[in-house]
């Protein structure tokens, strides 16, 4: 089992960490992921009112507010909309409370109350382009939000009622398991949960103490959990489910083939939609409904190189070429952007070198520091790599310093003591600082209400619910064109979106640079 020594001094372990600690809470746990995925996927029925009321020559339902109703589901009881509801009770938008009366139209009355709400619509639309203001946010004491984003001289009008927020969350859960575990077993080290389960279990620990804190600054949303950990034929049937239209933003699933299949249909249905953990860029292609949170090595590379040339111009800058085709993206990606920067700076007229284990040796200075670069994503070759320059430096007693991407950090194989000798340095798209007040603060509600320490999931369940829902509540459905001006930093996630143009999505650029130190990584950028 590796140990790594995390930048406050603690000791934390890759896996098998407090395993006794968190499963025997597993049976919570998962009877509040069955209670919420059954709310989630089966709303309780509620009965049409048998009272009536006529006002104006118009009839309504008056409908009695009980535990747990929403404003949502009251909408879809009556088969009018949310907006409606709203337009004719003035407080519902500020929440909804047990035994409030809800004067709800007939069909036709229905219908009127429509059109009236697509009239105020466009002439608030209207009166917004002509005044070319910014979009609105969100604002409780009003029925609705008008918004017009402003994008390469487009004006979208984008009207978001304000009351009820919907996030669906999608987490490897794999509920139909929960018979076959033996909780015993696993408290005693004799049996594991599955991996995906277990990483489903820590982001959704997360996601529940956002939740938690958000409420009470006055979060008006719904959480609907949803199980991906589905075989092809029920994950389809879970995808019919009228509810999930009516999302305001899907969350996940945290892998590849499932999210193309929520992709599509948050796309189909105008969804904006989160991907927590998938590196590749291909799914923000012509879908501007699509944000990401973890950089793409493409981008880690771009990071690497612009550090490199800021902090090393002028000595000798060398790329490794693993010659693998899945990294020559990345290679390329390095020189020319490290060129690029060399030819604009003042320290230095070399270009970068390029070299293989073949030619290494010859590119070796005797009189500058050696920055070698290793932007590969292959673990063999990392390895390989890593260990050649050791020996070499051990040998020759030259002037060598390593840099790489995030990855270093998940390979077992590298030796710590060669990565402190060539004083390894490394982009990271996560970093925990242990010594925060908020950190502090979140680490002592994460183990009063779970027993044991927080993991990597958790930490980006929280941080990734915490931003996207308390985004939703200030800034409503304006929230995804307002994503590259939220440069805010989480409890391990640093928010800064970049968006290549109008039709693609939002990647998350917010990296920082490592440095290997005493055998734990500490932040230098």
């Amino acid at each position: 089992m590796r140990k790594m020594k995390m930048a406050d001094g603690s000791r934390q372990m890759a896996d098998g960490y407090s395993f006794a600690l968190r499963f025997s809470f597993l049976n919570f746990i998962f009877a509040f992921f069955v209670l919420n995925y059954a709310l989630a996927q089966s709303p309780s029925i509620i009965n049409k009112s048998d009272k009536t009321e006529t006002v104006d020559g118009k009839k309504y339902y008056i409908h009695s507010v009980e535990k747990g109703q929403t404003l949502y589901s009251i909408s879809k009881t009556y088969s009018v909309t949310v907006d409606i509801i709203i337009s004719n009770n003035q407080t519902a938008s500020q929440g909804l409370k047990q035994g409030d009366k809800l004067k709800i139209p007939f069909n036709g009355s229905a219908d009127a109350s429509k059109k009236e709400i697509e009239k105020q619509n466009k002439a608030q639309a209207k009166q917004d382009k002509k005044k070319k203001g910014k979009p609105s946010g969100a604002d409780s004491t009003k029925k609705e939000v008008t918004l017009s984003t402003v994008q390469d001289s487009i004006i979208t009008p984008i009207i978001k009622p304000i009351g009820d927020i919907h996030v669906a969350l999608f987490l490897p859960l794999d509920l139909s398991m929960i018979e076959r575990l033996n909780v015993g077993k696993i408290a005693q080290g004799d049996e594991k949960i599955p991996e995906d389960t277990r990483i489903g279990i820590e982001f959704y620990e997360g996601v529940k103490l956002a939740f938690d804190s958000l409420r009470k600054q006055g979060f008006a949303g719904f959480l609907h959990i949803y199980d991906s950990q589905l075989d092809s034929a029920s994950f389809a049937k879970l995808m019919t489910k009228p509810e999930l239209k009516e999302m305001d933003l899907i969350i996940g699933p945290l892998y590849g083939k499932k999210f193309e299949t929520v992709l599509k249909f948050a796309k189909a249905n105008s969804i904006n939609i989160v991907s927590p953990t998938l590196l590749g860029n291909n799914m923000l292609l012509g879908s501007p409904n699509v944000s990401k949170l973890t950089p793409s090595f493409v981008t880690q590379t771009e990071e690497i190189a612009k550090y490199t040339v800021e902090k090393f111009a002028g000595q000798n800058i060398i790329v490794f070429n693993s010659t693998n085709a899945k990294d020559k993206s990345y290679l390329n990606t390095f020189k020319r952007t490290a060129n690029s920067l060399l030819s604009q700076s003042n320290a230095s007229t070399d270009t970068v070198k390029e070299v293989t284990f073949v030619t290494l040796k010859s590119f070796i200075s005797k009189t500058k520091a050696n920055i070698i670069v290793i932007p590969s994503t292959n673990q063999s070759f990392i390895s390989e790599a890593i260990s050649k320059i050791y020996l070499h430096k051990q040998n020759s007693k030259d002037s060598i310093i390593v840099l790489g991407l995030s990855n270093f950090q998940e390979i077992e194989s590298l030796d710590f003591g060669y990565l402190k000798a060539l004083n390894a340095i490394v982009s990271s798209n996560t970093f925990v600082d242990y010594g925060s007040a908020d950190t502090k603060k979140f680490l002592l509600k994460y183990r009063n209400e779970f027993k044991t320490d927080p993991t990597e999931y958790v930490f980006a369940g929280f941080d990734v619910a915490y931003f996207y829902l308390g985004g939703l509540q200030k800034y409503g459905n304006a929230l995804q064109y307002k994503l590259p001006e939220l440069k805010q930093k989480g409890i391990q996630t640093e928010f800064n979106f970049f968006q290549a143009d109008k039709n693609s999505g939002y990647e998350n650029r917010g990296i920082g640079i490592m440095k290997f130190d005493n055998y734990s990584y500490v932040r230098v950028k």
